[in-house]
């Protein structure tokens, strides 16, 4: 039974959890027990020698188990107090404690992710992955409610999927293999089969050197693909599905958006702002760009535009030049019809049209310095391919953007990045 049941029961309990704090003075004791749904404080006073044998010996984070009556307090949190009859310590735990999980102590960030599953004791700590749980729950909920089936993929394939160097390689018996970069062939030959709709959540991997807030080699990614034939349907679908996950999180977490002082609110409509625009809009504020994407800076430049103008923390940044895509972008004159979703100032979401004729694909792959022969996909592509558009999005991102955070690890459970293997 969790300690906020418990509140609904009159009479007899047995609460389990760890020992958050213990106060001895003298004529009467204190422990507060806690698990995942709050604390609740047992109180001894005039007890037998057994239970005061017990409490001696109980230290801090220690695993228990206290039997006793539930009775009514004004001064308890919680209006209400434990009078234990029995305790019983089932797992001791070693002192010192590796870090501090009360929030009075800044901890060095890499403590918190050596042990990071002791550092999930801290409650506002263990409700970032509690939100995020909610976050794959729910739009995994509506796309279900919409038609798409889920899919699970290989990671290990023989190709890179997005080409280039950021990838793992590894030796797959007496071949070279890769871990994926993304699912997006398999979403694709998925349409092949019949289905017109499908989704997948999985770890992809990105072997990027790189050490900012922003970037992990290994992050969980939300990905969809659908038939259509506009970009358009696809920004729509992605903007309904957020504005769910929104409703669902404001009704399901809000102890934990009020923990962090977050207030979400979603805009009546997502600005879309094709990317030559978008390059005139930053510029006009003092902040230089690249020519086929914007630098970090733009992108908070951009976002700070939105929220100012359209009333809205997201923007659809959307039309790149085709030459800095990807291969199988659909390509509409010099631009791709690809997007991406900045949400306060970073990227959550890449996504776009994708070419599906067979023949054209393959010339996008030679003109973009690839070999086809190395793409098992690609002969699926002439059998009657439909057009399509998906995107993958970020988890991690999108939880730490959500909620404030400082750094995409602190939103990562084991966080997979150039120096780090463990936990």
């Amino acid at each position: 039974m969790y300690i906020t049941e418990s509140l609904h029961k009159e009479g007899g309990v047995t609460l389990r959890g760890w020992v958050q704090e213990l106060r001895d003075l003298k004529k009467i004791k204190f422990i507060i027990l806690r698990d995942k749904t709050g604390t609740i404080q047992a109180i001894l006073k005039d007890e037998p020698e057994e239970l005061s044998k017990a409490f001696a010996s109980l230290g801090k984070e220690d695993y228990i188990e206290i039997t006793g009556t539930l009775v009514n307090s004004m001064q308890a949190k919680l209006g209400k107090e434990l009078v234990p009859n029995k305790i019983k310590i089932i797992s001791k735990c070693e002192q010192p404690f590796p870090l501090d999980i009360s929030g009075k102590i800044q901890n060095n960030p890499d403590t918190e992710i050596d042990w990071r599953f002791l550092q999930m004791r801290n409650p506002k700590v263990l409700k970032i992955f509690e939100l995020q749980s909610e976050i794959l729950r729910s739009m995994s909920s509506f796309l279900r409610k919409n038609g798409f089936t889920r899919i699970n993929s290989s990671k290990l394939v023989g190709a890179a999927t997005e080409g280039g160097t950021d990838y793992f390689e590894l030796k797959y018996f007496d071949k070279k293999a890769y871990l994926a970069q993304s699912p997006q062939f398999y979403k694709e030959m998925a349409l092949l089969s019949g289905l017109d709709r499908v989704f997948e959540t999985g770890m992809v991997y990105r072997a990027e050197p790189h050490h900012t807030p922003r970037h992990i080699c290994e992050y969980l990614s939300f990905d969809f693909e659908m038939v259509c034939d506009k970009l358009e349907h696809v920004l729509k679908m992605e903007e309904k599905m957020l504005k769910n996950l929104f409703i669902s999180l404001n009704k399901n977490c809000s102890g934990c958006l009020s923990e962090y002082g977050i207030t979400l609110e979603f805009p009546k409509k997502i600005p879309r702002v094709k990317f030559d625009a978008a390059k005139r809009i930053v510029e006009a504020m003092g902040v230089p760009t690249e020519e086929g994407d914007l630098t970090p800076a733009g992108e908070k430049a951009l976002c700070e535009w939105a929220a100012k103008e359209k009333k809205s923390d997201f923007v659809f940044l959307t039309h790149f030049p085709y030459k800095h895509k990807v291969f199988y972008s659909k390509k509409a004159g010099k631009a791709a019809l690809a997007f991406d979703l900045l949400y306060k100032g970073l990227e959550i979401t890449s996504g776009g049209l994708r070419e599906e004729n067979y023949e054209k694909r393959k010339a996008q792959m030679i003109e973009k310095g690839l070999n086809p022969d190395g793409f098992d996909h690609l002969r699926f592509f002439k059998y009657g391919m439909p057009p399509h558009a998906g995107l993958g999005l970020g988890i991690e991102r999108l939880t730490m953007q959500i909620l404030g955070l400082k750094n995409v690890r602190e939103a990562t459970l084991t966080p997979r990045d150039p120096t780090r293997l463990t936990p």
